[in-house]
C-alpha cells in the first residue's frame, strides 16, 4: 500500500511539476505525517526536491542518446557480455536489464541452452525473437528513447510478479564508495525492484563506469554476487568488493 501510494504521488508530482503538501493530502487522504513521510522518501531517492509549503519534481539527469552510448567501448562491452553468459545455465530464468553493455549478452547465449528472458530492452527483444530457445517475456511501459527501453509505474507492477535465477545488470556509474549510480527515477526502481527479485545479481560494467558521483543509487557494490568488467579497476574499488565479499572479475 504505502509503496504503491508513493509510485502514484511520484507520478502526480511529476505531471504536476509543483503541488502542496495540502493538495497531496487532499489527494491521497492519509495524515499530513504520512505524506512527509511520502515525500522525504521521495527527496531522499532523488525523485522530488522540497520546496517552501511542497515539492516540487527534480530535473532528470541528462543522459546521452542511446545509440551515442551503444558506440562506446564495444569490444569492451562484447568481452563483458562473454564472460557473463558463462554463469547461464540451462532452464534458467534471467532477468536482462536495459543498457549498451547487458544487451550484448543476448548475442552472446549458447543456442543449445533453454532460458527464459525477461526484459524491456528494445534490443534484446529484437534479438530474441530470433532464437527458438529463448523463452520472452517482454514488460510492458512507455518507449524510453535515452535506454531504448520500456518503462513507466505498469513496467513495475508486472515485474513485480516474476522471480529469477539471475538477473544481468547496468549502471551509469559506481561511486567511490560503491553506490551503483543510476539517472532516472524510473531506472532507480526497475533496478531496485530487479535485484530483489533475482536470486543472484551480477553488475557488467566497463572501466569507465567506476569512480563517478550521480544523483540516485539503487543499490551498492554489496547487492551484487560478481561484479564483472574489462580492465582492473582502482585498487579502492577492489579493496571494497573483497570487503564486502563481491566477486571481481576481468573478462579477457
Amino acid at each position: 500500500m504505502k509503496e504503491s501510494r508513493r509510485k502514484q504521488m511520484q507520478t502526480l508530482i511529476a505531471q504536476r511539476k509543483t503541488i502542496t503538501m495540502e493538495e497531496l493530502q487532499d489527494t491521497f487522504q492519509v495524515s499530513m505525517n504520512t505524506i512527509r513521510s511520502d515525500v522525504a522518501y521521495l527527496v531522499a531517492t532523488g525523485a522530488a526536491e522540497k520546496i517552501y509549503g511542497g515539492v516540487r519534481i527534480l530535473q532528470e539527469q541528462e543522459v546521452p542518446l542511446f545509440a551515442q552510448r551503444a558506440a562506446l567501448r564495444p569490444d569492451a562491452k562484447e568481452r563483458i557480455a562473454r564472460r557473463a553468459e558463462t554463469l547461464i545455465q540451462d532452464q534458467d530464468i534471467l532477468y536482462f536489464d536495459p543498457g549498451t553493455t547487458t544487451m550484448h549478452l543476448v548475442n552472446c547465449l549458447d543456442p543449445s541452452k533453454h532460458v527464459t528472458i525477461i526484459t524491456g530492452s528494445l534490443y534484446v527483444i529484437a534479438q530474441a525473437c530470433s532464437l527458438p530457445n529463448v523463452q520472452l517475456i517482454v514488460l510492458p511501459g512507455i518507449l524510453n528513447r535515452r535506454t531504448n527501453s520500456l518503462a513507466d509505474v505498469s513496467t513495475l507492477e508486472f515485474l513485480g510478479r516474476y522471480h529469477f535465477a539471475k538477473a544481468f545488470m547496468g549502471v551509469s556509474s559506481i561511486s567511490p564508495s560503491g553506490r551503483l549510480n543510476v539517472s532516472t527515477y524510473i531506472e532507480y526502481e526497475l533496478k531496485k525492484l530487479a535485484v530483489q527479485q533475482s536470486l543472484h545479481a551480477y553488475l557488467l560494467a566497463d572501466a569507465s563506469k567506476f569512480g563517478r558521483e550521480s544523483l540516485m543509487a539503487y543499490g551498492g557494490l554489496e547487492d551484487m554476487a560478481e561484479v564483472i568488467t574489462d580492465a582492473p579497476c582502482p585498487p579502492p574499488f577492489q579493496e571494497l568488493c573483497h570487503e564486502k565479499n563481491v566477486r571481481l572479475t576481468l573478462a579477457e
